[in-house]
């Protein structure tokens, strides 16, 4: 019943400002007549989602530029890779080279199988580390995404304690200062009184 209450208000027909904002930043500002806030959350939301949208776009197109880059260069079958083994093909010459490094350090479940879609190798280290670039790149895209959609969330969060604090504010209906003085004991101060 009180979360009800907490997300309908006062009126049971409508959501609450609060739960308003929170799931669209901006709205529980306009339903409290305060547009230039609700404005702000807004474009911020718009900003972000386009920002997300771009960075997953940007990520997956340079997975595809080295995936293909691999292909071309170091004779990869792309198909059915998992994210490690994108990473070893940047990091070693050939898939001989991290067979071998890992049978030294007796890492028998790291190994490729010879025989399979699992084979590569550089046609040269300045190839590899263009490659590494690119597959780095793709990564750092889709971590910023990660960054982008908590920043979501919270701007979400923002809107919805902002909107709180606007109902909170219009529902005074008073403020008054008072002055407090007790010349027995030598005390003076100020009283301070809000009525809802």
């Amino acid at each position: 019943m009180l979360l009800c209450s907490f997300a309908f208000g006062q009126n049971s027909k409508s959501l609450s400002p609060v739960v308003k904002s929170f799931l669209l930043p901006g709205w529980g500002e306009y339903s409290l007549n305060r547009s230039e806030r609700g404005r702000i959350f807004i474009l911020s939301e718009t900003a972000l989602w386009a920002s997300f949208a771009g960075a997953l776009i940007v990520s997956k197109n340079y997975s595809k530029l080295f995936q293909a880059y691999a292909a071309d260069y170091a004779g990869v079958e792309t198909s059915g890779k998992d994210r490690q083994f994108w990473v070893d093909v940047g990091n070693y010459e050939s898939m001989n080279g991290h067979n071998e490094e890992h049978l030294r350090f007796r890492e028998y479940n790291a190994l490729y199988p010879v025989e399979g879609d699992w084979d590569w190798e550089w046609s040269s280290d300045s190839k590899r580390k263009q490659y590494r670039t690119y597959r780095v790149s793709s990564d750092t895209w889709a971590l910023g995404a990660k960054f982008i959609a908590g920043s979501i969330v919270m701007n979400h969060i923002v809107s919805a304690i902002d909107a709180l604090y606007l109902q909170r504010i219009s529902q005074i209906e008073d403020v008054s200062v008072n002055p407090m003085i007790n010349a027995h004991g030598g005390f003076s101060g100020l009283s301070l009184s809000i009525q809802f």
